[in-house]
C-alpha cells in the first residue's frame, strides 16, 4: 500500500534540537509536527489507521540512544559503527570504522557543531561535507534523525508503502529511498532495526544492534 503526503511543516535550524539557530546544515530537525496531509486512496484502512497512530507516537520520542553498524558503497565501501545519542536540547554522534579506527565525533546544540577527531577539531556548518571528504560518504542526517525511528522526517513530501500492521516498509522522501528489512521491540511501538538508505549514486545499510534511553515528550 503506498500513500504520497504533503506536509508544510517549517524547519528548525538548529542541529537535531528544537530550538532555532542560525546554523543551517544537514544535523538539525524541529520536533513541531503539526498540519494536514493530502492522502492517497488506501486499500488498506486498518493499517493506515495503526500507521497513524504509530507516526503520533514517533513524533514524540525526543530521546534515545542508538548503537549500530553501518555499511556503505557496497562489497568494497565504507563499514564502521555508529553511536548515536539524542537529547531534547543536543545530539551526539560518533562514527568510527573497524576497530574503533578513524573515529569522528559530532556533537551539537544550539549554539552550533563540533567535529572531533584523533587528528582535528573544529566548528563547521558543513558537517556533511566532512564526512564525505574523510569517510567518503555522507547520508541527510537531517532526515536521518527521523528515518532511523520509522518515519518521515518533518517539513517535505513523502510518499510510503505500509506492512499490515501499520509500520514502514519502504519511504521515499527529498530524492532518497529508504526501505525497512526487519522491526524489533524497544519500546511502544516498535522501532527499526535493519534499513537500507538509497538515493541512485549511493547506498547504505544500517543495523541497530540496541536501542536504548527512550523518551517522549509527554
Amino acid at each position: 500500500m503506498r500513500r504520497k503526503t504533503e506536509n508544510p511543516i517549517a524547519r528548525s535550524s538548529c542541529p537535531l534540537t528544537p530550538h532555532p539557530s542560525p546554523l543551517t546544515f544537514l544535523l538539525c530537525v524541529t520536533l513541531l509536527l503539526n498540519g494536514c496531509a493530502l492522502l492517497r486512496p488506501s486499500h488498506d484502512p486498518q493499517a493506515e489507521r495503526a500507521w497513524d497512530a504509530r507516526r503520533a507516537q514517533l513524533a514524540q520520542v525526543d530521546r534515545f540512544t542508538l548503537q549500530g553498524r553501518f555499511a556503505a558503497g557496497g562489497i568494497f565501501g565504507v563499514k564502521g559503527q555508529l553511536h548515536w545519542q539524542q537529547n531534547p536540547q543536543d545530539f551526539r554522534l560518533r562514527l568510527s570504522g573497524p576497530f574503533g579506527a578513524r573515529a569522528v565525533q559530532i556533537t551539537g546544540d544550539e549554539n552550533g557543531v563540533a567535529i572531533r577527531s584523533a587528528e582535528e577539531s573544529f566548528h563547521t556548518s558543513e558537517p556533511e561535507t566532512y564526512l564525505r571528504e574523510r569517510l567518503g560518504w555522507a547520508v541527510p542526517m537531517q532526515q536521518l534523525r527521523w528515518w532511523v525511528l520509522g518515519m518521515p522526517a518533518p517539513g517535505t513530501p513523502e510518499t510510503v508503502e505500509l506492512d499490515s500492521a501499520g509500520r514502514l516498509l519502504k519511504l521515499e522522501q527529498d530524492g532518497w529511498t529508504v526501505e525497512y528489512a526487519e522491526y524489533q521491540t524497544a519500546g511502544v511501538p516498535e522501532l527499526p532495526r535493519k534499513l537500507e538508505l538509497a538515493n541512485g549514486e549511493l547506498s547504505v545499510k544500517l543495523v541497530v544492534d540496541a536501542w536504548s534511553d527512550l523518551s517522549t515528550t509527554q
